[in-house]
């Protein structure tokens, strides 16, 4: 009897170690076939993929900067903040020069990055606080500056072609993943995110790995900011609205454990993106409102939170 209890114990533990290391896979499969339902064939479309694929897009870039924050064990909720005033600025320097646009979105981005970098290194400010509060100042500023909508030249429509964006994303994405798993910084977050105390010991620039971190998620942020402009041809208020949360979103339900670390998988950003997008473009073929839009994907959050997290290794959420 003892034999059987014990083996019954290991099945049970192989099996939720299975679902543990496939969270992800097994979530986006399930994703696509039940939209792919009760849209009666048409999510994967010939005519939707390149919906899915836009979508993708930008949730999957700030996916890639988030994933670096949050390996540390932090957040960043300012994303949605620096996309629109990003993109605010990017349409400002439009008057000098349409040259300036994407210099302007990317510097704005990184010094957006570098203040939450350093007010939570330096200062020690909890992120989730800190990034909250910079949110609402950037929005803030945002709304002063653009008063509304502003526009740029139609050309510069030319940069949202499909060619253009798919090596953007190949090229951003492979130097994110190098740069995660080969580099010291990359082992150097997840130094951090597990436990920061002994990372510091053993002679990690801590201070310096989490500002490097916040500057590269805002600079990603700021090249969301660009194709938002340049797809719009305008800068809004609205402009990366609910951003940040479609990029938690992502990166949750493609397996990121919240207490960052060494458990972390590059592949979470690329995963949940895919599995973002295809949710809401389902949605939105299904005909839902916003409203009923964010109220499910609130749901999916609590979901995979639930039943993601390990609360084993929880010591602290900043």
């Amino acid at each position: 009897m003892d034999s059987i209890s014990e083996e019954r114990k290991r099945g049970k533990f192989r099996t939720r170690e299975f679902l543990a290391n496939n969270f992800s896979f097994i979530g986006f499969a399930l994703v696509v076939v039940l939209f792919e339902i009760l849209t009666q064939g048409k999510l994967l479309g010939a005519r939707n993929m390149m919906n899915i694929f836009n979508d993708f897009f930008t949730i999957g870039l700030g996916a890639l900067g988030l994933i670096f924050v949050m390996s540390l064990g932090e957040l960043d909720l300012s994303v949605g903040a620096i996309v629109g005033f990003s993109a605010a600025i990017g349409s400002f320097a439009a008057d000098a020069s349409l040259v300036l646009i994407l210099p302007a979105c990317l510097i704005s981005g990184l010094l957006i990055g570098l203040m939450n970098g350093l007010l939570v290194s330096r200062l020690h400010v909890e992120s989730f606080i800190e990034t909250l509060a910079m949110s609402f100042v950037i929005r803030g500023i945002t709304t002063f500056l653009l008063n509304g909508t502003r526009g740029i030249g139609i050309a510069m429509r030319v940069f949202d072609g499909d060619i253009i964006k798919v090596a953007t994303f190949a090229v951003v994405a492979v130097a994110c993943y190098i740069l995660y798993e080969y580099t010291m910084f990359g082992k150097h977050i997840r130094s951090v995110g597990s436990i920061a105390e002994a990372a510091r010991q053993s002679g990690v620039p801590v201070e310096k790995t989490k500002l490097l971190a916040f500057m590269l998620c805002g600079l990603l942020c700021g090249i969301v900011g660009f194709f938002c402009l340049v797809r719009a041809c305008t800068a809004s208020t609205k402009t990366g609205n609910a951003f940040e949360f479609s990029t938690l979103l992502a990166v949750v339900f493609g397996g990121m454990p919240l207490t960052g670390g060494w458990p972390v998988r590059f592949r979470s950003a690329l995963v949940g993106s895919v599995s973002m997008a295809v949710i809401t473009s389902g949605m939105s073929l299904m005909g839902l409102s916003g409203l009923t839009q964010q109220i499910v994907q609130g749901a999916i959050l609590i979901g995979v939170v639930t039943l993601s997290f390990d609360r084993r290794n929880a010591v602290v959420i900043k």
